[in-house]
């Protein structure tokens, strides 16, 4: 599609479009005025400003679209809706949708159970928890989180602690796949000469409130996302009823929301907070550390090949050396963490600091 001819679908959309110079070679249009209407993205090698206006210090804001796909649904639960092999509850759970987590109805059978898809999970579950039809399409956009994913193939995305790369500022690297929530979609550091792009995503710590950070914006794909169905676990093998039915525990609160210094497993919690609560709940964290820097220091490091469902796994800021994260690893090279909410991710989505075993069974 040629540039004028989008520039016309925007003005069809009735959104404002600002001017090109000729000089410039642009992709997109910008568009103004708020999100962009009817699947129409944005982006522009120029970088304008807004309205016409000169852009701030660091950069700008571009909107991506949201789409709202068809036949959208929403779990319509406190903690989660199991997703099972057939329609009934005599079939294997293969998964389980966590609260707002979105699927996609295929079908729906004459005894209320839909066939679903959500992520890379098929299944059925009941429509009995499910938000569907006409009043999920009202919810789909205020349930979209704008978020950055990291592109398949790259295995060390520097995470920076500003808009540039001139500084010793990188914290963490990170992996294809993981997701993280964007605060500000482009943002360019003037006084960089490299002159690149970044996206702005929410980096949450335990070791004070700062929650940003920044990545390159040519190894991330920014798009509207929808929680997603978790795959049912196999914890691994020599793993005890204990650890098992701590992790069970655990999953019931995927996507609370991340609150730094929170403590609440249902209204908001960190990551510290999160793994102390859990292990509180099995008679093993009066004694516990709150911070995971504490914790860290107090817990006897385990080799990766020794780690298994319930120990500790700790991470470090790159260019500080501080423990600023804790997770729980329940097996198979995942962990359950509160980072941008209570979510699972690969053990490596960052650099792993420690492995650390609190239960000795």
């Amino acid at each position: 599609m040629k540039l004028s001819t989008k520039i016309c679908a925007a003005l069809a959309l009735g959104v404002a479009v600002l001017g090109l110079h000729p000089a410039d070679t642009a992709e997109a249009a910008l568009v103004t005025g708020g999100k962009a209407l009817g699947g129409f993205s944005v982006k522009s090698n120029g970088f304008f400003g807004q309205n016409g206006g000169a852009a701030s210090e660091d950069g700008l804001d571009l909107f991506s679209s949201i789409e709202i796909p068809k036949g959208i649904a929403f779990a319509n639960v406190e903690t989660s809706l199991n997703v099972r092999t057939g329609p009934g509850t005599n079939y294997a759970r293969i998964g389980s949708l966590g609260k707002n987590a979105y699927c996609i109805i295929e079908s729906v059978d004459e005894n209320g159970w839909a066939k679903i898809t959500s992520g890379k999970i098929k299944g059925y579950c009941s429509t009995e928890y499910l938000i569907m039809g006409d009043e999920a399409a009202l919810l789909a956009e205020s349930y979209g989180t704008l978020t950055a994913t990291v592109k398949s193939g790259i295995t060390n995305l520097n995470v920076r602690s500003t808009a540039d790369t001139t500084a010793d500022n990188i914290i963490a690297k990170v992996s294809s796949g993981e997701k993280f929530k964007v605060l500000r979609e482009v943002v360019i550091n003037k006084n960089d000469p490299s002159a690149k792009s970044f996206v702005q995503i929410e980096w949450n710590s335990d070791v004070d409130g700062s929650n940003i950070a920044y990545v390159s914006s040519e190894f991330v794909d920014v798009a509207y996302k929808y929680k997603e169905a978790v795959e049912s676990s196999n914890y691994g093998e020599g793993v005890s009823q204990l650890r098992t039915n701590m992790i069970d525990f655990a999953m019931k609160y995927l996507g609370t929301p991340y609150v730094w210094g929170g403590n609440s497993l249902t209204r908001g919690v960190d990551c510290s907070g999160f793994v102390k609560q859990v292990f509180l709940n099995f008679g093993y964290g009066s004694n516990m550390p709150r911070t995971s820097r504490e914790m860290a220091a107090k817990y006897t490091r385990i080799s990766a090949s020794e780690a298994k469902a319930g120990d500790l796994v700790f991470y470090h800021n790159l260019r500080t050396g501080v423990v600023d994260h804790v997770a729980i690893y329940i097996g198979n090279g995942k962990i359950i963490h509160a980072c941008n909410c209570i979510e699972i991710s690969n053990v490596n989505y960052r650099t792993v600091y420690k492995y650390a075993r609190v239960i000795w069974d």
